[in-house]
């Protein structure tokens, strides 16, 4: 049976908010300084035709402060993936000053191998979940910068990368060697060529010679990826 339920991305960053059905654009409104997140978001999805309510779901394509990575060791005595979890949120909670409660899942998850954790900041979620209830729009979750790029490779990740995140403002790095997440982090560089980043990247990193995988989350590149032989480094870029 088709489906009228059509789902909207609204994209997030500390600088914009931007409405789009895949990859149509409707509007993109610009943040001001002072300018709540909330109020951002509330003028923006106000620009959508009128539906009838509940008709349509929204989907939060995030990548603001409010979300950070942090890899979750597999320790011995770990026996689920939900005692993973909870160390996960643990060590979250460790990290943040001052103190926060953290929306903490797994990007992806392998039996005995370290885990990507993605967490978000429990304000936010509730924002975001209050907001699509007021709009009239079903929740479909939020999309982090790092599940997109996965999203490319199935359930097949290779086993050795840097995996890079890039925007206006910074760019999140994963790296990977032996099938096991070994580091995350975010980084601001000087606005400058992508294979400049790159390579200022992989130096840092000690994997100069491990494949990279890109992808954008500004405006220009309205998140899709491609994926392309280089020569240069031995490395994949987008």
């Amino acid at each position: 049976m088709l489906s009228l339920t059509s789902t909207w991305q609204c994209d997030i960053w500390p600088h914009a908010v931007r409405l789009r059905r895949n990859n149509v654009v409707l509007a993109t409104h610009e943040r001001r300084p002072d300018e709540p997140l909330e109020a951002a978001l509330e003028t923006l999805l106000r620009l959508r035709p009128s539906v009838l309510p509940w008709r349509d779901a929204v989907e939060f394509h995030l990548d603001t402060d409010d979300l950070t990575f942090l890899i979750q060791p597999w320790h011995d005595g770990v026996t689920t993936p939900q005692e993973l979890l909870q160390l996960a949120r643990q060590q979250a909670i460790l990290r943040a000053s001052p103190p926060v409660d953290w929306q903490v899942r797994f990007e992806t998850l392998n039996w005995q191998q370290s885990a990507l954790a993605a967490c978000l900041k429990q304000p936010c979620w509730h924002l975001l979940v209050t907001l699509a209830r007021r709009e009239r729009l079903r929740f479909r979750g939020v999309v982090t910068p790092f599940q997109k790029l996965f999203s490319h490779f199935a359930d097949a990740l290779p086993e050795n990368g840097l995996f890079v995140a890039m925007s206006p403002h910074h760019s999140r790095i994963a790296s990977r060697q032996h099938h096991s997440w070994r580091d995350v982090w975010t980084l601001t560089l000087p606005q400058q060529e992508m294979d400049a980043q790159l390579r200022i990247i992989a130096r840092l990193s000690g994997m100069q010679d491990c494949p990279g995988y890109v992808i954008h989350t500004d405006g220009e590149h309205h998140q899709e990826v491609a994926l392309q032989e280089s020569p240069h480094d031995a490395a994949v870029y987008a």
